[in-house]
């Protein structure tokens, strides 16, 4: 069982025969004395084969599948399980499985704890010759032959290996070809020609040594290595499901995991801060801080928030958590022996439930109708000023609303409130009011006070350019939780969006509204009401605004939240002027000292807010249970079907003999914390190789265990376990450090090898399996995206700080990935993903010929190219094909682009022409694969 099928047998494990078991085995299984229908549900050959209707699944088709229609109540005659109806998530587990073929596990029998175990064990002492439960060992450096290629120990073990099979391994790569490599592996970005032009000038021994140390030291290296991390880590910024709620914080996260790479932390405290990161005790409130954002790996999962039953809802979560740090950190499927020991790995239910006690005890839910995840605060240094900070400017406020008051009273700025509406100041509307000076903005946006009728001091357009790469989210610190009417406003045109994308962020998801820009707004001439939403009370993203499918021009100014239980009304103005001439003068002198006092008091707020404490931050976390104890075996699977208590504790296989699999938890405490510690240690078998062979896998595109994910019975042997070994030790040896194992690897003459082979080669070795070369890789959906955005010029770096365009700053909704992403085989996120599927369909070179973001990216890169004017036409052609394919054109492509420019071309390159051999060249092949 591979790949695919492991997946689905997983998913019926966790998700189909447990309510298999709960609801049909009672009268249909072999444990039934007399089977009803003459029907067995706990063999795969008992539901194809069918009873006395027949049979009750067909594979693929939910229409004939007898058992589709029983569960969904389709006939009153026939209606499975009687007592109650499954839920919604219930049968759509069910549909989804049936469509996916009906997999059971390999074998007849369904029901594996009652019967005979498919990993055939002799006890625990058998379990742990399996060769991924063995200790880590020391193995000397191989005798080989060819003894000036290698460069590092690493190559002895691969040459010794092709030396034993009469091979040699492959050539270099050549100069250009390894520094693309080299740059996208490390960066996730490709060489700038001027960097290419440097490193082949460089004639130093010392060259390619100096430049990995630079891409090691590069802010790039976090984003790229932070990004394999994420997969793993499943990270997304919703919750995925129906409600499909957003993860508001889920960006500290992100954040927190690119700076570990950057700062190279050693990966076992990278290990204990996301497991129990809030346990460890620290010295500051910096260390605490970014301990306990760590422990946002936890929360992160894909929970269905709005199950009713709070105790499976519970467990579900519990099960997630522990599934994720099984195969996240030591490469087992530990989910799987939830109902039963584990029908493949030396996993006992017992082992199971053993942990589960650990996570039982970790409290991660917010129980509710809905329920939800914690969000806990950082310590900050700045909450005292904050506090004080934050009620004088209320003062402030409020006396600005009064003035304002005073003054509409008078009759003072009645022209411009009412009539001339050239702008408002959000101090004087009622309700929470978000400016765009205080938004977040993705891609640039271009200020403006070109038409009257804004709030504030103007407003944002996207210049009608850069379509679907800009947006503005709005934060708001909401007072009270209660509804609110959510207005928008901006300036109408009729060269406006007749359709722009509104987000609404609200207390029971998101909701997307399409509002007419060229259309005016009603309220006060200035907003729109997008409808009334429920908002939780605290600071929160709010509204966003973007451009996605729009056609002329995006506006952007401000938003507004009224409570809807405070009916809105414009400051009552006065009916008439007095006449007398007195009161008039009378009048006047106090319009103006009002006025005078409103103008003073906005350079007092504007000042005050200038001079703002940093906020406090929320980040998503866990907290430790109260009534934190040790848990029962589950019978089945169930969970009101309690049997025996376990103590908590680990894998007894996966821990060495001489060290308890049951430590001492102290009182109230989950036990987390010795959980990561175990996980963490140098004396886990399986954490250091697990975590060496991704790294192996990301710079080779295979592991030398090629099933990252699965190092159990039915994962892949290792190719060269010694090697895993030597790199495992290496690892652990030089303080758990990722960027001195990366290097390490990069510097050998295995990793610089050439992808081109011999005809022996390809022959005795077709598919690589003795790295006898370097593997032709097809990059990522990011590397792709960035590629392009970095040709055109839309991603740059100024004092190494992150640039906002990189797709990793992207949102991940898991309901709706990006299309690019979706075309290139993005991860689900939903699922540690170590590995990613690499497709190669149609779909995606229909996508580089014709999507307007990578036609937009050709003619931005197009015109970067053409105003070097003191360039020649072939020099402009080289700066093309070293901008997206990191080398020169070769002589054949010169060939072919002489003549399509000598049939239309009188003179200088046009831009359309320039665009068109861009866009050639980011469509195809060697724009998107590493070779």
């Amino acid at each position: 069982m591979r790949g695919n099928d492991l997946k689905k047998f997983i998913f019926f494990e966790k998700n189909i025969r447990p309510i298999l078991v709960r609801n049909c085995y009672e009268c249909h299984s072999e444990k039934s004395q007399k089977p009803k229908a003459n029907l067995l549900l706990d063999r795969r050959d008992g539901w194809i084969k069918g009873g006395d209707s027949g049979p009750v699944i067909v594979p693929g088709d939910l229409n004939r599948s007898i058992l589709i229609k029983a569960i969904r109540y389709e006939n009153n005659d026939l209606q499975m399980p009687p007592d109650r109806k499954l839920s919604v998530q219930e049968i759509e587990d069910f549909e989804k499985w049936v469509t996916n073929g009906a997999s059971g596990p390999r074998g007849d029998i369904v029901g594996i704890a009652e019967n005979k175990r498919l990993f055939q064990l002799n006890g625990l002492a058998e379990g742990r010759k399996y060769w991924a439960f063995q200790a880590v060992q020391s193995h000397p450096v191989p005798m080989v032959s060819l003894k000036n290629w290698p460069k590092r120990p690493i190559d002895y073990f691969i040459l010794a290996k092709l030396e034993s099979k009469n091979l040699k391994p492959a050539i270099k790569a050549d100069q250009n070809t390894l520094l693309r490599r080299v740059y996208f592996d490390l960066t996730g970005l490709p060489p700038s020609p001027d960097q290419i032009e440097s490193f082949v000038l460089d004639h130093s021994p010392l060259a390619y040594s100096r430049l990995v140390d630079r891409l090691l030291d590069s802010k790039r290296f976090g984003e790229r290595w932070g990004r394999h991390w994420l997969d793993v880590a499943r990270y997304a910024d919703t919750t995925g499901g129906g409600r499909n709620n957003p993860f508001p914080n889920a960006t500290r996260y992100r954040d927190y995991v690119i700076n570990s790479f950057n700062e190279d932390k050693p990966f076992d405290r990278f290990i204990i801060e996301q497991i129990a990161g809030d346990l460890i005790p620290t010295d500051s409130d910096s260390e605490y801080n970014e301990n306990l954002t760590g422990t946002g790996f936890l929360a992160l999962g894909p929970h269905n928030y709005e199950l009713q039953d709070k105790e499976l809802l519970r467990m579900e979560v519990v099960d997630e958590q522990l599934s994720t740090v099984g195969r996240a950190f030591m490469g087992i499927t530990i989910g799987c022996a939830r109902c039963h020991d584990h029908p493949f790995d030396p996993i006992p239910i017992k082992d199971y439930y053993s942990m589960a006690g650990i996570f039982r005890s970790t409290n991660s839910l917010v129980l509710g109708n809905v329920a939800s995840f914690h969000e806990r605060e950082l310590r900050d240094e700045f909450g005292v000023q904050r506090k004080e900070h934050r009620n004088f400017l209320s003062s402030l406020e409020k006396k600005l609303k009064e003035s304002f008051s005073t003054l509409k009273s008078l009759g003072g700025e009645k022209v411009n409130l009412i009539k001339k509406q050239r702008s408002l100041d959000p101090l004087s509307l009622d309700g929470v009011v978000m400016d765009d000076l205080d938004a977040k903005l993705s891609g640039e946006w271009i200020s403006s006070t070109s038409i009257n009728g804004f709030i504030g001091k103007g407003y944002l357009h996207d210049d009608n350019k850069d379509k679907g790469n800009k947006s503005i989210t709005f934060s708001a610190n909401i007072p009270h939780k209660e509804e609110y009417d959510v207005q928008v406003s901006y300036t109408s045109a009729p060269n406006r969006s007749k359709k722009t994308p509104v987000t609404v962020m609200h207390a029971d998801g998101e909701q997307k509204i399409y509002i007419d820009q060229t259309k005016a707004p009603k309220i006060l001439g200035l907003f729109k009401s997008v409808g009334r939403f429920n908002f939780d009370k605290g600071e929160r993203e709010v509204v966003q605004i973007t451009t996605d499918g729009t056609k002329k021009v995006v506006i952007a100014d401000a938003i507004r939240l009224v409570p809807v239980i405070k009916e809105f009304s414009t400051a009552k103005l006065s009916q008439t002027l007095p006449v007398n001439s007195e009161k008039k003068a009378i009048l006047k002198t106090q319009i103006k000292n009002a006025e005078k006092q409103v103008e003073e008091l906005k350079k007092s707020i504007e000042k005050h807010k200038m001079n703002t404490p940093p906020k406090v931050q929320m980040v998503m976390s866990v907290l430790e249970q109260k009534d934190a104890r040790d848990w029962h075996i589950h019978l089945r699977g169930g969970v009101r079907n309690l049997g025996p208590i376990v103590p908590r504790g680990f894998l007894v296989v996966a821990t060495p003999p001489n060290i308890s699999a049951y430590p001492k938890i102290p009182k109230s405490s989950s036990g987390r914390l010795e959980l990561a510690t175990w996980v963490s240690s140098s004396q886990n078998p399986l954490t250091a190789r697990v975590f060496v062979n991704r790294v192996w896998h990301h710079l080779f595109g295979r592991g030398i265990v090629a099933s990252p994910d699965n190092f159990g019975e039915m994962g892949n042997r290792p190719t060269h376990p010694e090697l895993l070994d030597y790199l495992a030790q290496f690892f652990i040896e030089n303080k758990w450090s990722i960027k001195a194992l990366i290097r390490e690897i990069v510097l050998s003459g295995t990793y610089q090898m050439s992808s081109s082979a011999s005809e022996k080669l390809l022959r005795k070795d077709p598919e690589n399996q003795l790295f006898s070369r370097q593997n032709r890789r097809r990059l990522e959906a990011e590397a792709i995206q960035d590629a392009m955005l970095l040709a055109s010029g839309q991603i740059a770096f100024k004092n190494s700080k992150a640039n906002q365009n990189r797709s990793l700053f992207e949102k991940i909704d898991r309901n709706k990935v990006p299309e690019l992403f979706d075309v290139f085989d993005y991860p689900n996120p939903g699922l540690v993903s170590g590995k990613r599927n690499i497709s190669t369909v149609p779909t995606q070179a229909l996508f580089m010929m014709n999507n307007d973001f990578v036609m937009k990216q050709a003619e931005l890169t197009a015109k970067n190219i053409l105003i070097r004017k003191n360039l020649a036409e072939a020099d402009k052609i080289k700066l093309a094909f070293l901008s997206c394919l990191g080398r020169e054109p070769h002589y054949e492509e010169r060939i072919i682009i002489n003549d399509y420019l000598d049939q239309r071309l009188k003179g200088e390159i046009s831009l359309k022409v320039m665009e068109v051999l861009v866009h050639s060249l980011f469509a195809c092949l060697d724009f998107r694969y590493l070779n």
